[in-house]
């Protein structure tokens, strides 16, 4: 006997994975969780923001420092700090040093 001969090819794959619209189980699951995880975000933004004054979220970020974290390019221009104590609209005894230090580069509006 030939050594071709226990070499033929199969005609099915045996162990060919289930698949359903082309994806194989895992990549459904993902799917299903991905989709899940948006629809709960957005249930739980719609129930956070019911009923609340536009920038009522910001303000709450604001107050919990969570804004300082943002890096620069995603921060607003105009809002302060937290760490800011005291700020006068005119330069000089009255603000603090972060203050100064904020102005240092920026023109006076």
């Amino acid at each position: 006997m030939s050594a071709s001969a226990y070499r033929r090819p199969c005609a099915r794959t045996l162990d060919r994975p289930i698949q359903v619209f082309g994806l194989e189980p895992e990549d459904l699951v993902d799917g299903a969780v991905a989709v899940g995880a948006g629809l709960g975000s957005w249930i739980a933004l719609l129930r956070l923001k019911a009923g609340k004054p536009p920038g009522h979220l910001f303000g709450l970020a604001h107050r919990h420092g969570l804004v300082d974290l943002l890096p620069a390019a995603l921060r607003a221009p105009q809002v302060l700090p937290r760490r800011v104590t005291r700020l006068s609209p005119f330069p000089g005894e009255e603000d603090d040093d972060l203050a100064r230090q904020w102005w240092a580069h920026r023109s006076p509006p």
